[in-house]
């Protein structure tokens, strides 16, 4: 039985993008991940964003870069999250409802919230 986590985006994206990196690292040890918008997390998913630091990753390399680590499992949570003036820039991305959203946090071995 492999190990399994959820990883909860609730805030904007950071400098350091510690949340995909993480997804990624964790994904790079063979560990199913899912990933889950919610709130300011969604702000993730908008097209255009550049990196936040000097020499730093943008949150689009790195949204990108998730299936190529086997990570597809990736939703935002509710309704139509985001407008026409914010286009999500990542296809892969579904919506999920709220119940959906707790079976994944019940069915994984691990949840972290960034």
């Amino acid at each position: 039985m492999s190990s399994s986590i959820l990883i909860n985006i609730t805030r904007p994206p950071t400098a350091d993008c510690e949340a995909l990196e993480y997804a990624l690292a964790m994904a790079a040890f063979d560990i199913d991940v899912k990933i889950l918008f919610s709130g300011r997390g969604i702000d993730w998913l908008n097209a255009g964003q550049a990196s936040r630091k000097p020499g730093g990753k943008s949150p689009a390399k790195l949204l990108a870069a998730l299936p190529m680590y086997g990570i597809d499992d990736i939703a935002v949570v509710g309704g139509p999250a985001l407008s026409d003036e914010n286009p999500k820039t990542f296809d892969a991305c579904q919506t999920i409802s709220q119940q959906e959203a707790a079976n994944w946090a019940r069915g994984a071995h691990h949840v972290v919230s960034f």
